[in-house]
């Protein structure tokens, strides 16, 4: 299965440029849009501007955006190799604020790489230096590297950990009103709900996933919505009220059919056929067991299929507020992509389990 892999802590500022530098770093900006649409066409944009900056800020944020173009292409040696350069730059003329996107940056890369070691590291590194920093511009960033950390420590089954550093995000988040930060913590919400469930606190699960889904429905964030839902329902089935999980997954397969969100699809077979699983239904558990081994199989570009119209959706409404922070967005528009991914990991390596299961 092939892995969408890109990531990107980056906040774009246009005070103290000239007016050539502005533009070319409205410029840079669009590069960076279009990494997450069309890496290659970014790349060459890439290779065009290269010579044009002589800026140690906007060349840290030229060589952030071709990493993300790389990391799209799933070629994380060369994002990584991007996100050190810009490094480097960003040590060298002692700026912070570049260092704290660099290092995130980087971070993520190695979390995507699954070393959670490393990954850890540098988002430490960049953790400290907000501390130190106390600016108020980087409420996002620190809710971003929270988040992240989060997910490293719940991968790392410490999900009492995890909880700690989701709450502490969703507390940065809630600093904004924006669609983006809305969206984020929503997905912070969603995450954590999963680890209270791993610790066995369905009921406190249970009332956040309901909390996300009057929020995502009021706010009209339906791919939001529907994977609380899962969630809602993985919490039902947690607490043996599998005719409830049943209602909810069956209504939301059919909803979702009808949207093409072959991802989402994916984790609802997964809970439907755990579902009847555990109710020893064999047949319907080897019905939905199919369908769940048929997307992972077959799918290789499972996870840009599902989140691509989301992602243009949101690029095309939501101009204006990105202006100031659209690569926030990115971030967890793409968290949400990792989220997927690594729930589809999960699921792979449970069904090699289930297949031994005589019924």
């Amino acid at each position: 299965m092939k892995k969408v892999l890109y990531l990107l802590f980056l906040m774009f500022s246009m005070f103290g440029f000239s007016q050539s530098e502005a533009n070319l770093e409205k410029q840079i900006t669009e590069v960076d849009r279009m990494a997450f649409v069309d890496p290659d066409s970014a790349l060459v944009m890439v290779k065009k501007l290269e010579p044009k900056i002589d800026d140690d800020k906007l060349q840290s944020k030229l060589l952030l955006a071709k990493g993300s173009a790389y990391s799209v292409k799933h070629l994380s040696s060369a994002a990584l190799r991007s996100g050190f350069e810009a490094l480097d730059i960003s040590q060298k003329s002692q700026d912070s604020l570049m260092m704290v996107n660099t290092l995130g940056f980087i971070g993520n890369q190695y979390y995507i790489l699954k070393l959670n070691k490393k990954a850890i590291n540098y988002l430490n590194r960049a953790e400290t230096i907000i501390d130190f920093l106390k600016d108020g511009s980087l409420d996002q960033m620190s809710a971003n590297i929270y988040f992240v950390k989060a997910l490293i420590y719940k991968d790392n089954l410490d999900p009492a950990f995890a909880i700690t550093y989701f709450d502490k995000a969703i507390f940065e988040y809630n600093k904004n009103n924006d669609r983006s930060s809305l969206l984020n913590k929503n997905i912070t919400k969603i995450q954590k709900g999963y680890s209270l469930i791993d610790i066995g606190k369905a009921d406190e699960a249970e009332q956040l996933f309901l909390e996300v889904i009057k929020e995502s429905d009021r706010y009209k964030m339906a791919e939001v919505s529907d994977y609380a839902k899962v969630g809602l329902a993985i919490t039902y089935d947690n607490k043996k009220d599998f005719i409830k999980a049943n209602q909810i997954l069956l209504e939301t397969e059919k909803r979702i059919g009808k949207t093409g969100n072959i991802g989402l699809l994916t984790e609802v077979y997964d809970a439907l056929s755990q579902n009847y699983l555990n109710q020893n239904n064999a047949p319907q558990y080897f019905f939905y067991n199919q369908k769940l081994e048929k997307n992972l199989l077959t799918n290789d570009n499972v996870e840009e299929k599902s989140f691509s119209e989301l992602l243009r959706k949101n690029i095309e409404t939501q101009n204006s507020e990105f202006e100031n922070n659209q690569n926030l967005f990115y971030l967890f528009a793409v968290l949400i992509i990792l989220f997927n991914i690594f729930s589809l990991f999960y699921i792979r390596k449970k069904i090699n389990g289930l297949k031994s299961v005589k019924f």
